[in-house]
């Protein structure tokens, strides 16, 4: 954990390709406290690390270039009840308006594409090579190999080509709340 807050501190630009959940930089409490809820040790505390890692994209000063991309199934799969999800959407509305941040969906319609592939997040740096970071269940990984580096780079661009604009995202993130808070 010490490696990848050095890491998402010192990084210029931080994509986050999260095909299950949110990505963990754009949860809030109550989002993380239902996923962390069950069997975890310390909820409290890691819920409160994993939302002080948020300060990277929200700092005044240099905050990190964000791009998160997510599937579009991530928006409808209940975690917590109605009112956790409907607090999420809207943050995660709220947070794609920062200058820094963007948010985009990756449409179901296209059926398979490279983010179905699992999650990663690349981190990009101004005086280092770039970092892919891998997190599993009980583990997680770096990955600084050009070679293994390289095809999440090119991962990346085929996600930017196919998902949805940051506005479109926008939109089908509000529709989403809608259906939300009507049932």
């Amino acid at each position: 954990m010490t490696a990848l807050l050095e890491f998402e501190r010192t990084a210029t630009t931080i994509t986050d390709v999260s095909p299950l959940l949110m990505p963990g930089l754009l949860q809030t409490g109550d989002y993380a406290q239902a996923i962390m809820g069950t069997g975890v040790p310390n909820v409290d505390e890691r819920v409160t690390l994993r939302l002080g890692r948020r300060d990277v994209i929200t700092r005044r000063r240099a905050p990190v270039n964000y791009t998160a991309f997510i599937l579009e199934s991530v928006l409808h799969q209940p975690v917590g009840d109605n009112e956790v999800m409907n607090e999420q959407l809207w943050h995660l509305i709220e947070m794609g308006q920062r200058d820094n941040i963007e948010v985009r969906v990756i449409p179901q319609r296209l059926g398979w594409t490279p983010a179905h592939a699992g999650p990663f997040m690349l981190l990009e740096f101004e005086r280092a090579s770039p970092v892919v970071h891998l997190e599993h269940h009980r583990s997680s990984a770096f990955l600084r190999d050009e070679g293994d580096v390289s095809a999440f780079i090119e991962a990346r661009e085929d996600i930017d080509r196919l998902a949805m604009s940051a506005q479109e995202t926008r939109e089908l993130i509000a529709d989403a709340t809608e259906r939300l808070e009507t049932t």
